[in-house]
């Protein structure tokens, strides 16, 4: 019987793993990312019936991109639900695992990274709820920066002219689209650009043009990203008077305030990032007090697993940088889905030099026993998720609930109510039936170009959840200098959620109709 090749199990391992976090990372899910109103953006996005430049990036917020939304709509059209682009980005995310296996195929762990990044991305919950959260760039983010990372490395070692052209222009599509969905790219880009230049240096003679080559790429990465956020802002400004510009300067005067946050903060959950970060730290200084003296032959025998992680390293580093340097992460509260990139490369790189060992350690034999194993393990783990009743969480459940509710009652309506009920339900609901959400004028605002349906309205729908701050629903609101009139009784009911109608009053001068 022939020997099936390590890789091909690996491969299959890869998709088995894929289809595992379908089933159970899904929007709603107890193990899948919380669907809230910051979640339906890209749902509304996808489904939007008109696009222009104000959905180049996250509705109403310049630090996202939102090519993959509009990617969404290229392929499938505007039907798209939760679970849909759920779906997508799953898909996408998980392709990074095949360039990372392409940077280490040298050493012999290229089958071990596919299941490596699997498991890196699913497996922490520090890294899971928020890296596979389609409203969050991580996931986009993370797929993009691999295929740049292989680019850069084809680019480096390429001879042939045809060769350099081609692997210039995949390397700067995919640094366009890592940094046009998230602009904290451009310092990943920069440290892979770096660590490739020393790693091609040390292994043949390379001179300065070569490098200069290779930043071409990250260059045009940045450039890109920095005009089209240009051009959002001034179509932003001269349509909505708003530019939606998210504040990013210098956190001067909290710096080391900051730094004390983010300190702390690589403590918590059960695979810390200051532990991962000791550990990486400690095998760089004890490979430079045995090694360094010998100077560019030293870097030379570096394996490629050891040249990813300290690529990975760095790079997390520069994302903790970013951390304490901008404002705008102290003014959220230094959330934890600002370290779930780190996070996720700092398992990436410390796995990749754990692979390398284990495979140094073990025979090739024993290595396919272990990864046959693995992949009848993940088999069956499929099998058993794929039996069980989903367990969705007792708030997604009332949403879902409310939002059919208001689709057989009110299809299409205008849909107002608090910034985290209108978008929420909405993209809940059917395309076919799907409300016009807008928030309340008092809160945030990502669907300005809806401001129009309210002006022309005669009705609307307001959304009231159980534990809004309001003591009750008023008789009469004024919107943007249109008064309206509430209904004596409800207009709908869904558990902990009440639906009220609104009618435009009719003018001093008419009087009742």
């Amino acid at each position: 019987m022939k020997r099936v090749p390590a890789e091909a199990l690996a491969v299959l391992g890869w998709a088995l793993s894929l289809a595992l976090a379908g089933v159970l990372v899904r929007p709603g899910l107890e193990t899948g990312p919380l669907f809230s109103s910051d979640s339906a953006i890209p749902v509304l996005m996808a489904r939007a019936a008109r696009v222009d430049l104000f959905h180049a990036y996250y509705l109403g917020q310049d630090r996202f991109g939102a090519w993959p939304f509009l990617l969404a709509r290229l392929v499938g059209g505007r039907d798209w639900s939760a679970e849909g682009l759920q779906a997508l980005l799953l898909v996408v995310t998980w392709t990074g695992a095949f360039p990372l296996s392409r940077l280490v195929r040298a050493s012999g762990v290229a089958a071990g990274m596919l299941v490596l990044v699997p498991l890196a991305l699913a497996g922490p919950a520090e890294v899971r709820l928020y890296v596979l959260d389609a409203s969050q760039p991580y996931g986009w983010q993370f797929a993009m920066l691999a295929w740049t990372w292989l680019g850069l490395r084809r680019l480096l070692e390429a001879d042939a002219r045809g060769a350099r052209v081609g692997w210039g222009v995949a390397a700067s599509l995919a640094a366009a689209l890592a940094c046009w969905v998230s602009t904290s790219s451009v310092p990943v880009l920069v440290v892979l650009w770096s660590v490739e230049s020393l790693r091609a240096w040390a292994r043949s003679p390379m001179g300065w043009r070569q490098a200069l080559m290779a930043a071409v790429p990250v260059t045009v990465g940045g450039v890109f990203e920095r005009q089209l956020r240009r051009l959002y802002h001034r179509y932003a400004f001269r349509t909505y008077r708003d530019e939606f510009r998210s504040p990013v300067m210098l956190d001067q005067g909290h710096l080391w305030d900051n730094a004390g946050r983010v300190l702390a903060l690589l403590w918590s959950g059960p695979l810390p990032m200051g532990g991962l970060l000791l550990v990486g730290l400690g095998l760089a200084g004890t490979w430079l007090v045995r090694h360094a003296r010998r100077g560019r032959a030293a870097w030379a025998e570096l394996s490629d697993p050891a040249w990813m992680a300290l690529a990975c390293g760095l790079s997390a580093l520069a994302q903790l940088a970013l951390l304490v340097a901008v404002a705008h992460v102290r003014h959220n509260g230094f959330a934890a889905r600002y370290f779930a990139l780190a996070h996720l490369l700092l398992l990436v790189g410390l796995g990749a030099l754990l692979l390398h060992l284990v495979a140094v350690w073990l025979s090739p034999r024993r290595l396919r026993v272990i990864g046959a194993l693995g992949v009848g393990a993940a088999g069956v783990a499929l099998v058993w998720a794929w039996t069980q009743p989903p367990r969705m969480t007792e708030d997604h459940a009332r949403a879902l609930e409310a939002a059919r509710t208001l689709a057989r009652v009110a299809p299409g309506s205008l849909l107002m109510g608090g910034y985290w009920d209108v978008y929420r339900l909405a993209a809940l609901q059917p395309l076919e039936a799907q409300a016009k959400p807008l928030p309340d004028p008092r809160q945030y605002q990502r669907t300005p170009f809806l401001w129009a349906e309210l002006e022309a309205a005669r009705t609307l729908i307001w959304v009231r959840a159980r534990g809004d701050k309001e003591p009750e629903e008023p008789q009469e609101r004024e919107l943007r200098g249109s008064l309206f009139l509430r209904d004596t009784a409800p207009f709908a009911h869904a558990p902990g959620y009440t639906f009220w109608r609104y009618t435009r009053a009719p003018p001093p001068d008419e009087g009742p109709r």
